[in-house]
């Protein structure tokens, strides 16, 4: 597992980040990612029908917290690249403890990741 600091870098964002509404995030989504622009809508109708059917707006406002936080991960190449090896060093530790320390580092930036997509 690499031992590079894991705090964001300097490295510039690939676009501002957008707000939290389902036209800018499907946007920057589908800018990132393909298949996960695929994955953004079928959960976008998910909700929708949740919300619909319980009345409620919790599950817009869920998704588009998650998808958020998805941008903000993804919209940096360095951080990007560091979730990437972080999550391969999970899927590969060779004992807990290395599997905890890469999952530690991956909350580090998931927080890092809300509080940008929370404004």
């Amino acid at each position: 597992m690499s031992t590079q600091p894991i705090e964001d870098s300097h490295d510039e964002p690939l676009f501002p980040m957008p707000p939290l509404t389902e036209q800018a995030l499907r946007v920057a989504v589908r800018s990132l990612d393909l298949g996960a622009a695929v994955r953004f809508e079928e959960e976008f109708h998910s909700a929708w029908q949740e919300a619909v059917q319980t009345d409620s707006t919790v599950p817009m406002h869920t998704f588009l917290h998650r998808w958020g936080v998805f941008v903000a991960l993804r919209r940096h190449p360095d951080r990007a690249r560091r979730l990437h090896e972080l999550e391969a060093a999970v899927a590969d530790a060779p004992s807990i403890e290395d599997a905890r320390r890469a999952s530690a580092q991956i909350g580090v930036l998931l927080d890092a990741a809300r509080r940008e997509a929370a404004g």
